[in-house]
Protein backbone atom coordinates (compact mmCIF):
# COMPACT_ATOMS: atom_id res chain seq x y z
CA UNK A 1 0.00 0.00 0.00
CA UNK A 2 1.51 3.42 -1.09
CA UNK A 3 2.39 6.07 2.03
CA UNK A 4 -0.07 8.85 1.77
CA UNK A 5 1.50 12.30 0.99
CA UNK A 6 0.12 13.41 4.72
CA UNK A 7 2.28 10.41 6.01
CA UNK A 8 5.32 11.58 3.78
CA UNK A 9 5.04 15.29 5.20
CA UNK A 10 4.48 14.37 8.71
CA UNK A 11 7.82 12.48 8.29
CA UNK A 12 9.64 14.95 6.92
CA UNK A 13 8.77 17.59 9.91
CA UNK A 14 9.45 14.78 12.50
CA UNK A 15 13.07 14.73 10.62
CA UNK A 16 13.53 18.55 9.94
CA UNK A 17 12.85 19.02 14.14
CA UNK A 18 15.51 16.17 14.95
CA UNK A 19 17.98 17.75 12.72
CA UNK A 20 17.27 21.24 14.04
CA UNK A 21 16.93 20.29 18.06
CA UNK A 22 20.43 18.05 17.17
CA UNK A 23 22.37 21.01 15.76
CA UNK A 24 20.94 23.19 18.26
CA UNK A 25 21.85 20.66 21.14
CA UNK A 26 25.63 20.18 19.57
CA UNK A 27 25.83 24.44 19.95
CA UNK A 28 24.81 24.98 22.94
CA UNK A 29 27.39 22.08 24.25
CA UNK A 30 30.08 23.62 22.12
CA UNK A 31 28.86 26.90 23.37
CA UNK A 32 29.33 25.99 26.78
CA UNK A 33 32.49 24.25 26.45
CA UNK A 34 33.75 26.74 25.00
CA UNK A 35 32.64 29.43 27.75
CA UNK A 36 33.96 27.38 30.71
CA UNK A 37 37.58 26.86 28.62
CA UNK A 38 37.48 31.10 28.57
CA UNK A 39 36.87 31.07 32.18
CA UNK A 40 39.32 28.84 33.43
CA UNK A 41 41.28 31.51 32.08
CA UNK A 42 40.31 35.26 33.22
CA UNK A 43 42.61 36.84 35.57
CA UNK A 44 45.50 35.03 34.30
CA UNK A 45 48.70 35.91 33.11
CA UNK A 46 49.06 35.74 29.06
CA UNK A 47 52.26 34.14 29.14
CA UNK A 48 50.55 31.07 30.95
CA UNK A 49 48.35 30.65 28.03
CA UNK A 50 51.19 30.73 25.68
CA UNK A 51 53.15 28.00 27.76
CA UNK A 52 50.17 25.92 26.90
CA UNK A 53 48.65 26.59 24.39
CA UNK A 54 52.12 27.80 22.04
CA UNK A 55 52.43 31.02 20.40
CA UNK A 56 49.16 32.78 18.85
CA UNK A 57 48.75 32.97 15.41
CA UNK A 58 48.31 36.45 15.77
CA UNK A 59 48.26 39.40 17.60
CA UNK A 60 45.88 42.35 17.69
CA UNK A 61 45.57 45.37 19.46
CA UNK A 62 41.90 46.03 21.04
CA UNK A 63 39.85 48.55 22.73
CA UNK A 64 41.46 48.06 26.03
CA UNK A 65 44.20 45.46 25.95
CA UNK A 66 45.12 42.84 23.29
CA UNK A 67 43.78 39.96 21.60
CA UNK A 68 45.78 36.57 21.17
CA UNK A 69 44.16 34.67 18.22
CA UNK A 70 44.90 30.78 18.00
CA UNK A 71 43.26 29.46 15.08
CA UNK A 72 43.10 25.48 14.68
CA UNK A 73 42.08 23.79 11.00
CA UNK A 74 40.98 20.83 10.65
CA UNK A 75 40.49 18.53 6.92
CA UNK A 76 37.21 17.11 6.98
CA UNK A 77 36.72 13.17 6.93
CA UNK A 78 34.17 11.59 4.07
CA UNK A 79 33.11 8.06 4.79
CA UNK A 80 34.06 5.11 2.50
CA UNK A 81 32.54 4.54 -0.69
CA UNK A 82 32.10 8.40 -0.63
CA UNK A 83 30.87 8.54 -4.85
CA UNK A 84 32.92 11.32 -6.15
CA UNK A 85 36.05 9.60 -4.83
CA UNK A 86 35.36 6.13 -6.21
CA UNK A 87 35.16 8.08 -9.31
CA UNK A 88 37.97 9.64 -9.27
CA UNK A 89 36.25 12.70 -9.30
CA UNK A 90 37.66 13.99 -5.63
CA UNK A 91 36.20 16.99 -4.62
CA UNK A 92 38.84 19.81 -3.42
CA UNK A 93 39.48 19.15 0.83
CA UNK A 94 37.33 21.08 2.72
CA UNK A 95 39.05 22.47 6.18
CA UNK A 96 36.89 22.89 9.20
CA UNK A 97 38.21 25.63 11.68
CA UNK A 98 37.97 26.79 15.24
CA UNK A 99 39.40 30.08 16.39
CA UNK A 100 40.13 31.55 19.57
CA UNK A 101 41.36 35.03 20.68
CA UNK A 102 41.85 35.97 24.40
CA UNK A 103 41.72 39.19 25.35
CA UNK A 104 44.62 40.33 27.76
CA UNK A 105 44.31 43.93 29.31
CA UNK A 106 47.50 46.37 29.77
CA UNK A 107 48.07 44.13 33.05
CA UNK A 108 48.83 41.50 30.49
CA UNK A 109 46.03 39.06 32.38
CA UNK A 110 42.99 37.85 30.39
CA UNK A 111 40.06 39.44 30.55
CA UNK A 112 37.66 37.38 28.72
CA UNK A 113 37.72 35.22 25.39
CA UNK A 114 35.63 34.73 22.22
CA UNK A 115 35.54 32.04 19.11
CA UNK A 116 34.27 31.42 16.09
CA UNK A 117 34.34 28.32 13.79
CA UNK A 118 32.26 25.24 12.95
CA UNK A 119 34.85 22.73 14.50
CA UNK A 120 34.83 23.63 17.62
CA UNK A 121 32.29 21.01 18.74
CA UNK A 122 34.34 18.61 16.79
CA UNK A 123 37.52 18.86 18.65
CA UNK A 124 35.57 18.83 21.48
CA UNK A 125 34.50 15.39 20.75
CA UNK A 126 37.59 14.00 19.70
CA UNK A 127 39.27 15.70 23.31
CA UNK A 128 41.05 18.35 21.77
CA UNK A 129 39.71 21.09 23.81
CA UNK A 130 39.79 19.18 27.27
CA UNK A 131 43.71 20.47 27.01
CA UNK A 132 42.14 24.18 26.17
CA UNK A 133 41.30 24.60 30.05
CA UNK A 134 43.80 26.29 32.26
CA UNK A 135 45.75 23.70 33.97
CA UNK A 136 46.54 24.54 37.65
CA UNK A 137 49.89 23.69 39.26
CA UNK A 138 50.29 23.23 42.85
CA UNK A 139 52.52 26.41 42.45
CA UNK A 140 50.08 29.00 41.20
Amino acid sequence: MPVSPVHRTRQATLLASGVIALTSACASIESSAMQRIFDSWKGAPVEQVKAQWGPPQSVQTVPGGTAYVWTDEIPTAHPPGYGPRDAGLEPPATVAHCQRKLIAGPDGNISRGEWTGNACCAQRLVGSCAGLARKVSAAS
